[in-house]
């Protein structure tokens, strides 16, 4: 026996075409708070750092930050690269080190897996590098409404 559910098939093209849609939203939205974390990132990484009378050139941090976008465009990963030893201008500006890694990493906003990743540049705990965060201050403000945004761009392709 079977039934026959008259506009069936249409309605289920009429969904693949929503879910088309819902999943290019999700995509966009994406890749526009990535490219957004990026550009802010780069604008506010430090060009320079004082070590009494010599300056440090650091323009090259903002020329390594980049996104990379995996599973079809559904997740993107915004940072840099970071040299595995000796000089780690790229996390020691983000982070600080000594007593400013202490008060940065301290924030409620930083997890415990950032605080694990911070934790891949400790050396002695006595650094003096004062951070200069730039690359999560443009995450935490670019992610913050991320889910509400998402359900707003998901229910406006679904009416």
């Amino acid at each position: 026996m079977s039934v026959k559910v008259n506009g069936l098939d249409k309605a289920l093209a009429d969904l693949d075409k929503k879910g088309d849609k819902v999943i290019a939203a999700v995509k966009e939205k994406i890749s526009d708070v990535a490219t957004d974390i990026e550009i802010q990132a780069g604008a506010a990484a430090p060009s320079s750092y004082r070590i009494g009378d010599y300056v440090k050139d650091l323009k090259f941090i903002r020329q390594k930050i980049n996104k990379d976008f995996f599973e079809n465009g559904l997740l993107c990963k915004v940072g840099l690269d970071v040299p595995s030893q000796g000089e780690q201008w790229e996390a020691w500006m983000e982070f600080g080190t000594g007593l400013s890694a202490q008060q940065i990493l301290s924030g409620a906003q930083y997890t415990p897996e950032i605080r694990a990743q911070a934790r891949n540049f400790f050396r002695n705990g006595k650094g003096r590098i004062i951070g200069q965060p730039y690359l999560f201050p443009a995450f935490f403000r670019n992610t913050a409404n991320l889910v509400q945004e998402m359900e707003k761009e998901i229910n406006d392709k679904i009416k």
